[in-house]
């Protein structure tokens, strides 16, 4: 018994290319997506530019380490520093800027005295400690 084969035409099929580059973006923006969204359905936030309208704490994703960090810094880690202060209530939303500003400093200054820490304004690893542990003002 012999078998019948039909030829099927060839179809080409598309060829898909990604550096390494691409391929890398594409797999952190999904991580950090998923981690965002996690933590935004642990503790929902709403946030209108400019305003200090917040119902519940956002989730802080700028910074993990716990550098030393002072007036006139910028950057990922006072961003970091702010949105903690924020969901602390020490901070207004409205004041996440990414710069260590006078009100950052009265914030953390107060933070430290509420916590028992130096109040020197400077966020050392013991700051960040209880920051990243603290509830919010009254909680």
């Amino acid at each position: 018994m012999s078998t019948f084969r039909i030829p099927l035409p060839r179809v080409p099929l598309p060829r898909i290319r990604r550096s390494g580059r691409a391929l890398k973006r594409a797999v952190v923006l999904t991580v950090a997506a998923g981690a965002l969204t996690t933590g935004l359905s642990a503790g929902p936030a709403f946030a209108a530019m400019g305003d200090n309208l917040v119902d519940g704490p956002a989730a802080c994703a700028f910074y993990e380490g716990r550098q030393t960090t002072s007036f006139g810094d910028q950057g990922d880690r006072v961003s970091q520093i702010q949105c903690l202060l924020a969901n602390r209530k020490y901070l207004g939303w409205n004041h996440l800027s990414g710069t260590f500003d006078a009100p950052t400093l009265v914030a953390i200054v107060n933070f430290q005295r509420n916590y028992g820490l130096v109040p020197d304004g400077a966020v050392t690893p013991e700051t960040w400690n209880a920051l990243y542990h603290a509830g919010t003002v009254g909680a």
